[in-house]
Order: C-alpha cells, then sequence, then structure tokens
C-alpha cells in the first residue's frame, strides 16, 4: 500500500511440503468440512498446484481453466516490519523474519477466506538492511533466501499462489539517504551510485538498472532446496510486479518511464518464459495506464489501487457508495488491448467504505466485470507468536485522524474480528466475511463452503495459572479444560479471545493441567491443544498424556 507516498500525492494532487518445524495440526491445509472445494471450481487440487497461470489475451488461465484470482496483500511474509511506518510496538530498524507459527497463520487464514492468490512485496524487494535480500549492492543474503523457501513451500502446501516483487516499500527500515523523505527500496541503488536524483536516475541510469536487472536476476534464478525449483520455475509463483508505484511522485516522463518498463519486462522475460510479468509503476498504480505502456509485449497485467479513503480525485470513487466506474474503465482499457488488468489492492474498511453495503457493492462490481481478472485487499495480519494478535502496523492512533492519514488501525485486517482506533471487532469480522464470499465468488462458487475446522491453539505458557496461548487461524473465541484425577472439566466456557491477556485460573487450589479449544465461525469445535501444566503427569492417572487427550 502507498502508505506515505499516497498522502503525499493526495495533497499536492488534491510442491513440496513444508520442513518439520511447522505443526502438523497447522500445516494441513484441507479440512473435513470443505476437504472437496478446491481452490478453482472444476479445477483438481494436484492441477492447480501444478500449472502455471498463463495469460490468453485478457484473461488468465491455470490448467486451462479460466482464472480469476482473489486474497490478501501479506507484505511481511518476507521481511516483518520492513514495509509500513515505525511505530512504537515495530520501530525504525525492527525488521525480523516472520516466525514458522506466524507463516502457517496467515496461509491458514486465507485459505479459509478463499484466498487463491498472495501478493507478498517483501518476497523480493527487501534491499539495504542487515535482514533484507540485498544487505549490500550486489550482495544477496542466504538467510533471506532460506526464509523466503520456507514460505514458497508453505504456500504450496496450503495451496495458495503468491506474487513477488522487486522493489516496494521501506519505511520501516532505516532510510538510504537521511535528507531524502522516500523510502524505497530501489532509493539504495541511487545511494550507492551517489544519485541524489533518483526519480530521474532510477529509469535513466544504466548503471543503476543493471543493478535493479541484477536484483531481478538473483531471484528468479534462486533454487529453493525445499521444492528443487528456482523461482522461475515454480508454479507456486503467479507472477512478479515490476516496483510499486516508482513514478507516483518522481514525475518522470511517459516515454522514459515507458522506456524503463520495456527494458526491464523484456530482461525478465529472457529470465522468465513461464510466469506473469507485473506493472504497478505507471501512473502510480491509481487507475490509469499509457497507451504506450500497453503496447509492450512482455507486459502481461497492468495492476491498479483502490482507495477512497485517498480522496476521490486519486481513487475516482467515493466512501459512500461501491462504485467504481474510473477503476472499470482502466480495466476496459486494458482489456481492449489484449492484456489483463488486477485491482492488486484495494481498501475494504470504513473509511474506504463508510457501510459495509457499499464494501458488499463493490466486491459485486469486481465479481461482474469480466475485465478484472483479479483482486487482492489491503492488507492481512496474523495471529503473534506466543499469544493473540500481530502488532498493528504503522500505529498512530489515527493521530491525526484515520480518516484521511496513514495508519494500520483503519487498512490491517485481523480475521475474526479486532478492535481497534477505526473499527469494532464485530465491524471488522463482518466486512472479512465479505471478502471471503467474494474470494470464493472469484473461484466460482456462488456460495461460500462452510468454514473449516480450526487447528489446535498452542499452550505457550500455564505460569500461575495464568494460560496463554498461541491462536488458531478462524477462532473467534477460546474454550479452557482444566484435567482432574484424568476428566476433563470445562472452566472457560468460550470466555477467552484472542485480544485478551489470556485466562487466569482463580482457583489456587486447583490443579495446574489445561488444554484450550477454538471454535470455528461456524460454532463447531477445534482440535484441542496439547495438554500442558505442571501437573499435567501427576493427574494423568498413570499413563502419560498424549496430544490428543
Amino acid at each position: 500500500m502507498r502508505r506515505r507516498r499516497m498522502l503525499i500525492a493526495a495533497v499536492a494532487t488534491l510442491g513440496a511440503i513444508v520442513s518439520s518445524s511447522f505443526t502438523t495440526a497447522h500445516a494441513d491445509p484441507i479440512r473435513t468440512a470443505n476437504s472437496q472445494v478446491t481452490p478453482v471450481a472444476g479445477v483438481p487440487l494436484d492441477q492447480f498446484r501444478n500449472a502455471f497461470v498463463q495469460r490468453d489475451r485478457s484473461a488468465l488461465t491455470v490448467a486451462g481453466h479460466p482464472f480469476r484470482f482473489s486474497g490478501a496483500n501479506v507484505e511481511w511474509l518476507g521481511l516483518e516490519n520492513y514495509g509500513p511506518n515505525p511505530a512504537p510496538t515495530t520501530p525504525l530498524g525492527s525488521e525480523r523474519y516472520p516466525s514458522d507459527y506466524e507463516i502457517d497463520d496467515v496461509f491458514t487464514t486465507a485459505r479459509d477466506m478463499g484466498a487463491t492468490v498472495l501478493r507478498a512485496q517483501t518476497l523480493g524487494d527487501t534491499i539495504g538492511c542487515p535482514s533484507c535480500l540485498e544487505p549490500a549492492l550486489g550482495q544477496f543474503n542466504p538467510a533471506a533466501f532460506a526464509h523466503m523457501d520456507k514460505v514458497v513451500a508453505a504456500a504450496r502446501a496450503h495451496r495458495i499462489k503468491l506474487i513477488g516483487e522487486f522493489s516496494g516499500d521501506a519505511n520501516g527500515a532505516p532510510a538510504p539517504n537521511q535528507n531524502s523523505p522516500s523510502a524505497d527500496s530501489h532509493d539504495w541503488y541511487c545511494t550507492w551510485r551517489h544519485r541524489p536524483d533518483c526519480g530521474q536516475a532510477f529509469f535513466t541510469d544504466p548503471a543503476i538498472i543493471g543493478d535493479y536487472q541484477r536484483h531481478m536476476k538473483a531471484v528468479l534464478e534462486h533454487v529453493n532446496p525445499l521444492t528443487g525449483l528456482a523461482y522461475k520455475d515454480d508454479p507456486t509463483f503467479t507472477g512478479w510486479v515490476d516496483g510499486n508505484n516508482l513514478d507516483l511522485l518522481d514525475g518522470a516522463p511517459a516515454p522514459v518511464t515507458e522506456g524503463w518498463l520495456r527494458t526491464v519486462s523484456d530482461y525478465f522475460r529472457s529470465i522468465d518464459s513461464r510466469q506473469l510479468f507485473i506493472n504497478i509503476s505507471l501512473g502510480g498504480g491509481d487507475g490509469f495506464v499509457t497507451d504506450g505502456a500497453l503496447r509492450l509485449p512482455n507486459v502481461d497485467v497492468y495492476a491498479a489501487e483502490y482507495y477512497p479513503h485517498w480522496l476521490p480525485i486519486i481513487s475516482g470513487g467515493n466512501r459512500i457508495d461501491g462504485n467504481a466506474g474510473k477503476l472499470h474503465d482502466t480495466a476496459a482499457q486494458v482489456a481492449a488491448a489484449g492484456k489483463a488488468f488486477s485491482a492488486i489492492e484495494f481498501g475494504w474498511d470504513r473509511t474506504d467504505f463508510l457501510t459495509t453495503g457499499a464494501l458488499g457493492d463493490f466486491l459485486t462490481g469486481l465479481e461482474s466485470d469480466p475485465h478484472i481478472a483479479g483482486d487482492n485487499f489491503w492488507a492481512l495480519s496474523a495471529h503473534a507468536e506466543g499469544h493473540g494478535w500481530q502488532p498493528i502496523p504503522a500505529d498512530a492512533h489515527c493521530s491525526p485522524t484515520c480518516e484521511w492519514g496513514e495508519d494500520g488501525n483503519w487498512w490491517a485486517l485481523y480475521y475474526t474480528g479486532r478492535t481497534t482506533a477505526s473499527h469494532t471487532a464485530a465491524d471488522m469480522s463482518t466486512r472479512a466475511q465479505h471478502l471471503r464470499t467474494h474470494a470464493y465468488a472469484m473461484s466460482g462458487y456462488p456460495v461460500p463452503p462452510p468454514h473449516r475446522r480450526v487447528p489446535a491453539p498452542i499452550i505457550t505458557s500455564t505460569t500461575e495459572g495464568k494460560v496463554l496461548f498461541e491462536g488458531s487461524a478462524g477462532a473467534p473465541n477460546y474454550s479452557i479444560q482444566r484435567l482432574s484425577q484424568g476428566i476433563w472439566t470445562t472452566v472457560c466456557d468460550h470466555c477467552t479471545t484472542d485480544a485478551a491477556d489470556g485466562w487466569q485460573d482463580t482457583d489456587p487450589h486447583a490443579a495446574r493441567c489445561y488444554r484450550v479449544i477454538g471454535d470455528n465461525l461456524d460454532g463447531v469445535e477445534g482440535t484441542p491443544s496439547a495438554p500442558a501444566g505442571s501437573d499435567c503427569r501427576r493427574n494423568a492417572r498413570g499413563h502419560t498424556l498424549s496430544k490428543s487427550e
């Protein structure tokens, strides 16, 4: 999402399985409730996993079937706290690799939401920090690749495809040039090449273009040891985005940016002949594309963002209703040129759509427009390692205001609902179900299936009778059971949530042995956690408790 840069513009213009470290309960992507629902109606699961997404003029196909994708932006999959603006809980320079649990949780959540494709900028765009993919000019980080490899393997296990990116936001990492307000990952190339005029030099300087192409080549040709495939040969990747709104503020003339786009898309195709090249640079991604760009042979998909939050002059829409005329006009323009169009980012929240009805109308409009090949909302968050939810990204507590400013309080979506400075938990949950219904409709399911049975929570602490646990994807609440003399008794009946600070046992004489059970959004009980507590063995009546007890 074009957080700080979008605000400035608005003012100025008005195959393989996951490694064994993933838990078995979480890594099983197919639940009994909807085991017959494949990602695309009529396409067997193995065919979907192993087929590349291809373009047939303005439409996309997979395994020979029409394919209209839907899903989320999960920017942090490759590196957390790199893209969003820093906040007290995620200060500048706190970037880190997501844990196995966080990765698995967000994929499990996405599948319950009906997602088929996730866009993750940090799967490819991180530059200039110690944990980044390219921490120094021309040097590539094995640890960053190893983390990305796990993400790709997890995506395959969860039957989800990915969109990676070569340049993107870097607001959460130290800026390459402290005298420049820009915080895009590619700005490091300009700093390393001593070019302060990055807005022009990035598109014209042969050395900097070469740096970008070297980065592209390193990503595409990297071989993932968990799958045995180079990224360019892995059908898990739908395609790759050139760069996020590269010319939004820089003002390079259209012929210059079109020339750059021809150069880099041709270079991409010389390496990668089977995945899609996606452009969101020209026009800032905000709903227009030049005729010259549409004539470029090696650009497959032209993408746009839709955020009425950032004023109608940018989005061509408003917060009152779900009409998006400018977006649909651009989709028709792209389709007429024989290319595919995607709403690669859109807002889902009340600052973009005042009512859930307006959001529903917008989503219905996407579904009914055959010129829109796919879409991704911004942005999906997950449970945190240890307990609770991941911190709210770019959290400024809606100061000065969530109504027009940049703040994760309005755009970060926590699937079962979380109260933020911009949302009630109930409102967020309702909007998430609109997104779920839409995603399944895009995949050919007019009625979404039942919610999947939630995986087992993971108890992380029972110190002094306070039970903390890592949550289950798709569980709005949890029950706690306590073991005494071999019998489980419910002591907390649907009484706690991921937003609570755990559950405290107030009986000082009770045995300290607990398990946690989540329900899904249909009220169906999930798998109990493994028992945990200091008294578990003593109360097991002479036998060792198994994880299923």
